[in-house]
């Protein structure tokens, strides 16, 4: 299985169809209140996939505010872990 086949049928289809709809909240938006207001209108907009910045109590904010997969986004990998 290719790793397109792991995604969510959804995610999977949206990128086959060239269509999907991923909404960036900013790489060095570390502001919860506004990330929290583009999570709410990405998700409430049907967005597919919402990228936050790197900052797990961003990601846990975002994914309960959007609902959405979340992809998380850094200049520095030692952010990562």
């Amino acid at each position: 299985m290719t790793l397109l086949g792991q995604l969510p049928e959804n995610l999977r289809q949206g990128l086959e169809k060239k269509s999907l709809l991923k909404i960036i909240s900013g790489l060095s938006n570390f502001d919860p209140n506004s990330v929290e207001q583009i999570a709410r209108a990405a998700g409430r907009g049907k967005a597919d996939v919402l990228d936050v910045a790197c900052d797990p109590a961003l990601v846990r904010l975002s994914q309960k505010a959007s609902g959405l997969p979340i992809c998380v986004s850094a200049v520095d990998p030692d952010l990562f872990p």
